[in-house]
């Protein structure tokens, strides 16, 4: 990366385009124990030793459970538009289903009633991959009987929260639970793929379900999910390659999108999958209750990934190979914005998906210059205004992009490498939880106001192509 961060296209994004950070509870809020919570299974992963990066526990995450006051004065300094959060089911359920933990209602009444009164819209995640572990005692997501549970949770979720919350995804990145069931490397640990793909099966249905209990509330506002999609690209064009590509996107999202969307699992990967005999069974009505109508998809999109038939294709997150033109930064990974473009332009090719689209997560890890310069943080800038052109060259061409959120408000737990791994605009210290912002937070806030003013004053209705657009047609 060279020159100075290009914001021509958040100069150019609509007035309705929103602004905003995300985080997850189980990386944020910490207390794990606290006022009655029952534990989840990502508290006993990270409490047994060799799990995480250092040994280091989740158990405090930000301390945002006794500092969010701290946090929404950071998202009011950022001036954003929407914070994305999620809930800790066992926050709300200590056992996962059963009596109300009344200290956990009360601690979401009072973030969602400071955000609003902040001007800030919440975008609330049902399951960012902390299930309590009393469920995983009884089954877990291999056990059919999760759909009923979640059920359950959702249920409450919109009673409770619904008057205020108007946005919600259902799951994160459900391809976790092929890293917790089917690698073994997220909680609850385990390396099955068998029962891998039954938890992954599963979380479609549970998702479903969560749609209905939605619908059936009477709550207005939308529902969605949040997919990972991380295009696989061969590094050759040589047919090992090719193949590994397919089956890596098979492995990493389009087992979602192909139920979700695509009236089923493809006939590529019913027949590996049943080669393998890791099929989830599927029954007769399965596929009506995956298929309930969503609002909107939720994208995290980082880059894409190019592989060979070397590629650790059972990983899920594989980085990419080296290869010949790649624009690695200081941590490794890709600068390939263009790769928000791609994901939007193969859900509507690919799936037909010409409905609203979030990009809900995306971000920067620090790279190891940042240990000599931990606020000085010009490759994020750099990085995150690429993937705005991109968006806003997607917008351009039809696209309905509605709101990009940045990952992550501050440097917080990133699973199992501990605090090791750093995507803040705001530097976290683990021992005092003291937060201070980079020069990334700085440059945020000021592409926010700048479009703030710019929809205060009536101007940007109307998205002038980014200087990155291809000059296609408009696709819808």
């Amino acid at each position: 990366m060279s020159g100075g961060p290009d914001v021509a296209g958040a100069h150019s994004l609509p007035a309705s385009f929103e602004f905003g950070v995300a985080t997850s509870a189980y990386q944020v809020e910490g207390g794990w124990d606290a006022d009655g919570k029952g534990p989840s299974i990502w508290d006993t992963f990270t409490q047994t030793p060799g799990r995480t990066a250092g040994d280091a526990a989740g158990d405090r995450g930000c301390d945002s459970y006794a500092r969010f006051d701290d946090d929404l004065a950071m998202l009011r300094e950022l001036g954003v538009d929407t914070y994305r959060l999620s809930l800790s089911w066992s926050r709300l359920l200590p056992t996962g289903t059963g009596a109300l933990n009344p200290a956990g209602i009360a601690y979401y009444d009072r973030v969602i009633d400071a955000l609003l009164e902040s001007g800030i819209t919440p975008n609330v995640t049902l399951y960012h991959w902390d299930l309590p572990q009393a469920l995983e005692d009884r089954g877990g997501w291999p056990s059919r009987e999760v759909v009923d549970w979640f059920g359950e949770y959702a249920c409450l979720a919109f009673a409770r929260f619904g008057d205020r919350v108007q946005r919600w995804a259902t799951l994160n990145e459900p391809i976790a639970q092929w890293m917790g069931y089917g690698v073994g490397r997220f909680a609850p640990g385990i390396a099955d793929p068998r029962v891998g793909r039954l938890a992954m099966h599963h979380s479609l249905l549970a998702h479903g379900r969560a749609v209905q209990e939605f619908r059936a509330s009477g709550r207005s506002g939308e529902i969605g999910i949040v997919l990972d999609i991380w295009q696989r690209e061969p590094a050759t064009d040589a047919a090992p390659d090719v193949a590994a590509a397919l089956e890596g996107e098979d492995n990493g999202f389009r087992f979602f999108l192909d139920g979700l969307l695509g009236g089923g699992y493809s006939d590529r990967i019913v027949e590996r999958l049943t080669a393998e005999g890791t099929m989830p069974e599927v029954r007769e009505a399965d596929q009506e209750l995956i298929e309930s109508p969503i609002d909107y998809v939720g994208v995290n999109v980082y880059s894409r990934v190019v592989v060979s038939a070397e590629s650790d294709l059972a990983g899920g997150w594989a980085q990419s190979v080296e290869h010949v033109g790649g624009n690695f930064l200081d941590n490794g990974l890709e600068f390939y914005p263009k790769a928000v473009y791609d994901a939007v332009h193969m859900l509507l090719v690919d799936y037909r998906w010409a409905g609203p689209v979030f990009i809900t997560e995306n971000g920067l890890a620090d790279g190891p210059a940042a240990a000599n310069a931990p606020l000085v943080d010009d490759e994020r800038i750099e990085y995150i205004a690429g993937f705005l052109d991109w968006t806003a060259a997607a917008i351009s061409e039809g696209f309905d992009i509605r709101g990009y959120y940045c990952w992550s408000l501050m440097d917080n737990y990133e699973w199992a490498t501990g605090y090791r791994q750093k995507f803040g605009l705001f530097r976290l210290d683990p021992e005092t939880f003291a937060r201070v912002p980079k020069k990334s937070a700085h440059w945020y806030r000021d592409v926010i106001a700048d479009h703030r003013s710019r929809r205060d004053s009536g101007a940007g209705d109307s998205p002038e192509c980014s200087p990155n657009a291809t000059g296609a047609s408009s696709p819808l």
